[in-house]
């Protein structure tokens, strides 16, 4: 970038609370811009339909190409913001007891973010979880205007009290002090997620869908899951044991009629890596798979250790399974002999929704060395490979990658 661009953005001033609710709006089907010349937010859809954008949206797309780095720059969203991790900064915010230890457990698994969201709520601390969340989203307002060295206008004090109270994204119960500060001092003057929306700038076309999908969802997600849900009338074991629960049952359909035999089993949790070393390269295992009957490529992964000698369950976070995090650090030390302290988690999702009632956690390392061989367990046959972007790109569009949540979490780790 030349020199006149630099002191173009040195000049730019941006409202920090115009990032702040591009913030709060971020969603999976927007990118959002921010356009300096007309100091506006505005989007165009990550999956437009039929695969292009109509004639609108394609001259808004053509617009922010030939503008881009000098009038339009990308706004964080949904994956940059991890909202998971903002939950978990906050119950260790907590001082230690009752409330700490029910979120805790709250944030563990299937419907995390409902079961918090109820927990605050039950616990009255709903004002405080909503100014915490605000602080951190202040917070990466102010980063992301200062790595395009632009200029930020709105509440010094609060911008400071907002920084000064985040520093430390590794806080732990007992250090949390800076960040209750930014709570108090952002407690009574932000506005609560699900009260955002009339902030959001005019033409911002995310801003407009989101909003008319909140308006109705809050209503009718209750309804929705009680007219649509199956309720299971009997199930038979067919086996059970300590690796797998495998059923068969019957269900009563929405409409009343039922249907039999449904499939389903229990596995336990698992861990997938996207692990990259100090040159970039991407580190992956070969493996037979007996599924498909083929060797494959793949990230690092393997299930969560469990201490009470089962291999399943179906309650998340329960105090016999191994934290996932850890789990995730361990499988990529015994499958490659590697180590990172640059973690990130990038999505904990249902393995296989329509049968099965494990998910995988998905984590991102970065910067991996080299600490020692491998440990492999007595059914793990595997060889390290190193890979580049390009080549895995390569294997994946040929079929040669063809682990489907491996799939996922490649594409996670790539929108940083």
């Amino acid at each position: 970038m030349n020199s006149d661009t630099d002191d173009q953005k040195r000049k730019v001033v941006v409202p920090l609370e115009l990032i702040c609710d591009a913030i709060d709006m971020a969603n999976d089907e927007w990118q959002q811009y921010l356009d300096i010349e007309e100091m506006e937010v505005v989007s165009l859809p990550e999956y437009p339909f039929g695969g292009e954008y109509d004639a609108e949206d394609q001259e808004l797309a053509d617009l922010i190409e030939e503008g881009w780095l000098t009038r339009f720059f990308r706004l964080p969203s949904r994956f940059d913001i991890d909202e998971y991790h903002i939950m978990e900064e906050f119950v260790w915010s907590l001082p230690e007891g009752r409330a700490q230890d029910t979120l805790e457990g709250a944030i563990r698994g299937k419907g995390a973010f409902r079961r918090f969201k109820d927990g605050v709520h039950r616990l009255g601390i709903e004002e405080d979880w909503y100014a915490f969340e605000d602080a951190l989203h202040r917070k990466t307002a102010i980063e992301w205007c200062e790595s395009h060295s632009f200029g930020y206008s709105g509440n010094g004090a609060e911008e400071e009290a907002a920084v000064k109270g985040t520093q430390d994204e590794n806080t732990r119960p007992g250090e949390g002090q800076e960040l209750e500060t930014a709570v108090k001092e952002t407690q009574n003057e932000k506005a609560r997620p699900g009260e955002a929306q009339h902030r959001n700038t005019a033409g911002n076309k995310a801003g407009n869908q989101v909003q008319k999908e909140v308006a109705g969802a809050a209503e009718s997600e209750t309804g929705d899951e009680e007219s649509l849900a199956w309720e299971e009338i009997s199930t038979e074991h067919i086996v059970r044991d300590e690796w797998i629960d495998f059923r068969r049952s019957a269900y009563r359909f929405p409409d009343g009629s039922v249907f039999e035999p449904y499939y389903s089993y229990s596995r336990r949790d698992y861990v997938v890596v996207v692990a990259t070393d100090e040159e970039g390269n991407y580190l992956c295992v070969r493996q037979f798979r007996q599924g498909i009957k083929e060797v494959t490529t793949e990230f690092p992964a393997g299930g969560i250790e469990r201490t009470d000698g089962r291999e399943y369950g179906t309650e998340r976070g329960q105090a016999g399974a191994e934290d996932s995090l850890e789990a995730a650090k361990r499988e990529l030390l015994e499958e490659t002999g590697y180590e990172s302290e640059q973690w990130r988690h990038l999505l904990t999702v249902p393995s296989n929704a329509t049968m099965a009632d494990n998910y995988a956690y998905i984590f991102a390392a970065e910067n991996c060395r080299k600490s020692g061989g491998q440990k492999l367990d007595e059914t793990e046959f595997l060889n390290v490979r190193k890979y580049t972007r390009a080549q895995i790109e390569e294997m994946i569009s040929r079929g040669k990658f063809q682990q489907a949540v491996h799939i996922m979490a490649w594409l996670l780790a790539q929108r940083k």
